[in-house]
């Protein structure tokens, strides 16, 4: 999900028919809520050079919005492109072609058959359209709740029946997140990107049986706060407490997005999100490694002069937000002094390339002699931003008996699951 570092954990999919469960009926229609499942568009490749499509069964290749198109058989692979005018065009088996054209083409499955983008499968059809001169974006179009049973699985793993009032907390988040999301990446021609950015989405491979289980038994769930969805963020685990919004990101205070303990009531020291291998943890770098980091990430996030850094002269934390968390991190360096605050430390202090600091929940050892910085150790709790659900904690409630909605009102305080299709 946007902004959060979730659990990554690869499943096995074995495939369960997917039915509506009896439970609450919807309550009154609300402006901007849907009153029946709505269709999501996924953005699978974005702004690529080309996209790569098939079909495991039978297929049809469609411009526009004809209704029939050109019969292919399962596996040929059809190649789109953009012209200079950023037109799609496509070439099949048999020098078959499409385009170019503005607009769309789609790639629909007949009956069950699953449509391929790149090298996976995915439920539903494929829409490519251009996106610029030379490239092209392919969509995944699929109902709401097939999306889910590619997204829960990627956001909190494969889990045993033992955990799955966590696993269907993850759903009705989930869920919650896509409706309040709907159209807002309409100038890119989808809803939702397939990654962090959103929701990370794998399509059929990711499937898991419980995962399909816990989003049929909350078909249509969402938490409401005063009658509208939550921003649902979640994250991996929180360290012992969750943080409240405004101290993570320069947003407003929201009721039901505070600061939260993960303390199992009646015991010292123990904490619902305790198994996590990151609850406790570890970082260090020399004084050159600390400085490469800060080098690149400075220039990127804090706006230093790119080249111009060669010396790290000073590190501390200035102050602490109530959960506990750094409130901003002081930088010193021989090419002037930068604040880094919230969760933009775990992007600027990073161990390495391509990987955030776990989480901003920490302490600092710094070794300074008269040449600046010359080691930095940290130790740290949890891993992600740490604002609304922890997974890890979700998972010992569900294992400690509480249910998915008593799960969902600990970490949501003050809101309510209701079903609005």
């Amino acid at each position: 999900m946007r902004g959060c570092a979730a659990l990554r954990v690869a499943a096995v999919c074995v495939l369960l028919a997917a039915c509506r469960p009896a439970g609450p009926t919807p309550r009154a229609v609300r402006p901007g809520l849907p009153t029946a499942e709505p269709r999501v568009r996924v953005g699978i490749l974005v702004d690529a050079p080309e996209a790569v499509v098939t079909a495991d069964g039978p297929f049809e290749v469609r411009v526009g919005t004809a209704t029939k198109g050109i019969a292919a058989a399962a596996g040929e692979r059809w190649v789109f492109t953009a012209d200079a005018a950023g037109q799609v065009r496509g070439r099949g088996p048999g020098g078959r072609r499409v385009g170019p054209m503005p607009g769309t083409v789609a790639v629909v499955p007949r009956g069950d058959a699953a449509v391929v983008i790149g090298d996976r499968r995915y439920r539903g059809t494929a829409l490519v359209r251009g996106a610029g001169p030379g490239r092209v974006t392919a969509i995944n179009v699929l109902e709401l709740e097939a999306y889910l049973l590619g997204v829960v699985p990627r956001e909190i793993g494969a889990r045993s029946e033992a955990e799955i009032e966590a696993v269907k907390a993850q759903a009705v988040a989930a869920r919650t997140y896509a409706i309040g999301n709907l159209g807002n990446r309409e100038r890119l021609g989808f809803d939702f990107f397939a990654t962090v950015a959103d929701q990370v989405y794998g399509g059929l491979a990711d499937e898991d049986p419980v995962v399909t289980r816990a989003v049929r038994e909350t078909r249509g769930e969402i938490v409401t706060y005063e009658g509208l969805p939550i921003l649902a963020y979640y994250h991996s685990t929180c360290g012992g407490r969750t943080a409240a919004i405004h101290e993570v990101w320069p947003r407003a205070p929201l009721p039901y997005l505070r600061s939260v303990s993960d303390a199992v009531p009646g015991t010292r020291d123990r904490y619902y999100c305790e198994t996590s291998n990151r609850f406790r943890w570890t970082q260090s770098w020399t004084g050159s490694e600390l400085t490469e980091i800060l080098r690149r990430t400075l220039a990127e996030y804090a706006g230093a002069p790119r080249g111009r850094i060669g010396r790290i002269l000073g590190l501390s934390l200035t102050g602490r937000t109530p959960s506990g968390r750094a409130e901003a991190l002081r930088i010193e360096t021989d090419a002037g002094t930068y604040v880094v605050r919230g969760d933009s430390i775990r992007w600027v202090l990073r161990p390495e390339p391509g990987r955030l600091l776990n989480s901003s929940f920490i302490e600092l050892d710094v070794a300074v002699n008269d040449g600046g910085v010359h080691g930095v150790s940290v130790g740290g709790a949890g891993w992600g931003h740490g604002v609304g659900m922890c997974q890890v904690g979700a998972l010992g409630r569900a294992r400690a008996g509480q249910s998915y909605r008593e799960i969902l009102r600990a970490y949501y305080q003050g809101t309510r699951v209701e079903r609005i299709y």
